[in-house]
């Protein structure tokens, strides 16, 4: 990622870059109870007509709301990880220059 980023900056290119990186799975909820639940939290977005900006934190609320808070801690370690991830790039970026 550091190489791909070093690239993007050689050449000029303005913008960001999408950097995927998912939950540790030690972290990561059940298939099964995670994805009803989003799908049931994405049905009633839909039927209050909630969209745009509000949408997200209604998600988030709605299925920590499903899971019984379970969907809040793995979203913070999600978070976790993408930090230690990022700062893992940053650190071989700088490297190179």
């Amino acid at each position: 990622m550091a190489a791909a980023f070093k690239v993007q900056n050689n050449l000029g290119l303005k913008g960001g870059m999408l950097v995927t990186n998912p939950i540790p799975e030690e972290y990561a909820m059940d298939d099964t109870i995670i994805n009803q639940a989003i799908e049931q939290a994405l049905k009633e977005m839909n039927e209050l007509g909630i969209h745009g900006k509000e949408a997200t934190p209604f998600l988030l609320a709605k299925v920590k709301d499903l899971t019984g808070g379970d969907s809040l801690e793995s979203n913070i370690r999600l978070v976790l990880n993408n930090a230690k991830v990022a700062s893992q790039i940053a650190g071989a970026y700088v490297q190179m220059r």
